[in-house]
Formats: structure tokens, C-alpha cells, sequence
């Protein structure tokens, strides 16, 4: 198998996947598409072609659909329960969910469910590589850290090149970028902040209405 059609196979695995999983939970929260699509910042026609497995879920929208619905990404991914509340210790388990024909990734080292989801990310760019972000939800915050070659970060009009050591706060509400050098691999770890599952406490016996409304003042 090529690595064109190895990460196709990926892609096309994970865009079943989470067909499967939004419509046990739009199902699960009594949602229309609408209260779906209001819910996550994301269009209609992206919530619908993401049902029928038609869209391919980049990274961007992994993480919308799971600060929404109050999951981490690897929650969402999995279909998983979250961990008991009182467990002091749980063993994470890393996933690739990025990967390019000349071979970079983005791995998913760990992740916590919750109205505020909390991840840690490891990133590989082979020379010259890049990787273009849809904005996340709004005021996502990340912690970057280069721990080889050198980062340039795009978010929005602004941009900064990070050398191996330096790191950054970016607010990533927007497009952004991440370029590396073009002579050597770069390396970079991450951390990401993002809000987002509070508006599912607006659910009420009203149902979907309620839920939409509470979406509609919060954007």
C-alpha cells in the first residue's frame, strides 16, 4: 500500500467513525442538524456531509464537535465513556490523527473531557512541510514549545518563527498555520485549551429550541 493510499484509508476510516458517533449524539441530546451546526460554530452542510461520512474530519473539527459536546477528541474518536470522576490515575493511549505523503504527524498524547477540554499534542514536520487549521472554537487557547529545528506559527495576519527552545501563547479562534523549516524536521509540542460543552447545560424539556437559543447568544 502507497502512503497516498494508506492515509486515504485513514481518513476515510475516521470520517465513518465519526459519522457513527454524531449521530449517537445528536440523537443522544434530542438535536436537530441545526442545533448542531449552532452548537459547534460549524455549517449545516458540514454537520450533514460529517453524518453521512462524506466530510473528512480534520483536526479543527475534531476538536469544535468535542469541546461542544463536553468529550475530549479522544472520546469522540473512540465512542468511550469518560473516566470515573474519582480516579486519580488513568493510563492514556497516543493517536495519530494527522499524517502527510512525506511523513509528518500530529499525535494526541493525552486529552480530559469536560466543559473545558485540556490536550497535550506532539508534532512532526518534515522539511518544508506544513499543516493550514480551520479556526477552533472561540478564545481556544495553545502553548507551543519547538524542541527541533525551527516553527513558523500564521495565525490569522500575524506570524512568528520559533527556534529550537523558544516557545508561544496563541489564540487559535482563527486560520492558522504551522510551517516548518525547510532543511531540517521540525519538532513541537502542544497544548490546547478550549471551551465550548457549557451551552449542553441549556438542555431543557423543551428540547432542542432551548439548546439553540442558548448557541445562538454565545456567538
Amino acid at each position: 500500500m502507497t502512503d497516498a493510499s494508506f492515509i486515504l484509508d485513514r481518513e476515510q476510516e475516521l470520517g465513518l467513525a465519526i459519522a457513527t458517533r454524531l449521530h449517537q449524539l445528536r440523537r443522544d441530546h434530542d438535536l436537530t442538524l441545526d442545533g448542531v451546526a449552532k452548537l459547534t460554530g460549524l455549517s449545516k452542510g458540514t454537520v450533514v456531509a460529517l453524518e453521512q461520512g462524506k466530510a473528512n474530519p480534520s483536526i479543527g473539527i475534531l476538536c469544535r464537535l468535542a469541546a461542544a459536546f463536553s468529550l475530549s477528541v479522544s472520546d469522540l474518536i473512540n465512542n468511550a465513556p469518560r473516566g470515573e470522576a474519582d480516579k486519580r490515575i488513568e493510563r492514556t493511549a497516543t493517536k495519530t490523527l494527522w499524517t502527510s505523503p512525506t511523513g509528518s504527524s500530529a499525535q494526541l498524547q493525552a486529552s480530559m473531557s469536560g466543559s473545558t477540554m485540556f490536550e497535550l499534542w506532539s508534532w512532526a514536520l518534515a522539511p518544508g512541510d506544513e499543516f493550514h487549521a480551520d479556526a477552533h472554537s472561540p478564545d481556544t487557547r495553545e502553548l507551543v514549545t519547538v524542541t527541533a529545528g525551527a516553527l513558523t506559527v500564521v495565525v490569522g495576519s500575524e506570524s512568528i518563527t520559533l527556534q529550537e527552545g523558544e516557545s508561544a501563547h496563541l489564540i487559535t479562534d482563527q486560520s492558522h498555520s504551522y510551517i516548518g523549516t525547510a532543511d531540517a524536521w521540525t519538532c513541537f509540542t502542544m497544548a490546547v485549551l478550549e471551551r465550548g460543552g457549557q451551552r449542553l447545560a441549556f438542555i431543557s424539556s423543551d428540547g432542542p429550541t432551548a439548546l439553540e437559543s442558548a448557541a445562538l447568544a454565545d456567538q
